[in-house]
């Protein structure tokens, strides 16, 4: 996809190609985010081990949803908790069915308070928001669970950065249709969007004396 059957005819190289397809995915992606659609949500079992606060959270991770604790026949979520000003407790509880701690983030890590006296494996279950994959290679994959007009919308943001950087060189404007059909799929984005996502939607209120008429 990034390479022309002719090299030798090419304007633009893979990394500049690659590097637009990166920019897309990273600014649609956050998109996404912020509706909280669940494109990029996924799971982990994280485990507990003893005398140990804190738990190295995957390193594709971009935001905590959830958190849940394993106990017999289910989970229970745990409360997100981060205050400076109290003490804590070293000395958790000594079984899975007596430990329901609080967190909070430490970098990359999750930080369970009070601190646990067990191990537990697949303890912790946490939901969560994924970054994106990179495109680097010619042959490279976004993450399977992405609609098809995500990854529409991606490669024709890529052509119409590439076409737009064509038309700055060349002085000749060679990126107005590129610019119609990505504002299309993008509308088309939106839309999906809006009909997979379950948040709410917030109105602005009418105000009669800001209105004209």
């Amino acid at each position: 996809m990034l390479s022309s059957n002719d090299p030798q005819n090419s304007f633009w190289t893979d990394s500049e190609l690659s590097s637009y397809l990166n920019e897309g995915v990273r600014l649609y992606f956050l998109e996404c985010v912020q509706v909280n659609e669940g494109y990029f949500t996924t799971t982990a079992d994280l485990d507990i081990t003893a005398n140990t606060e804190t738990i190295a959270l995957p390193s594709d991770c971009f935001q905590i949803k959830n958190v849940w604790k394993s106990v017999t026949n289910g989970y229970i979520i745990l409360p997100y908790r981060n205050t400076l000003t109290e003490g804590y407790s070293t000395q958790g509880g000594t079984s899975s069915e007596a430990y329901l701690p609080f967190y909070y983030f430490q970098g990359n890590n999750l930080v369970l308070r009070p601190t646990p006296n067990f191990s537990q494996t697949a303890g912790i279950r946490i939901e969560y928001i994924q970054f994106p994959d990179q495109m680097i290679y010619g042959g490279d994959q976004l993450n399977a669970q992405i609609s098809p007009v995500f990854k529409q919308l991606l490669v024709m943001y890529a052509v119409y950065k590439a076409k737009l950087r064509e038309s700055m060189v060349n002085g000749v404007v060679m990126h107005k249709i590129p610019e119609e059909n990505l504002n299309t799929i993008y509308t088309q984005f939106k839309d999906t969007l809006q009909r997979r996502s379950k948040n709410p939607t917030y109105i602005v209120p009418f105000n009669p004396e800001t209105e004209n008429y």
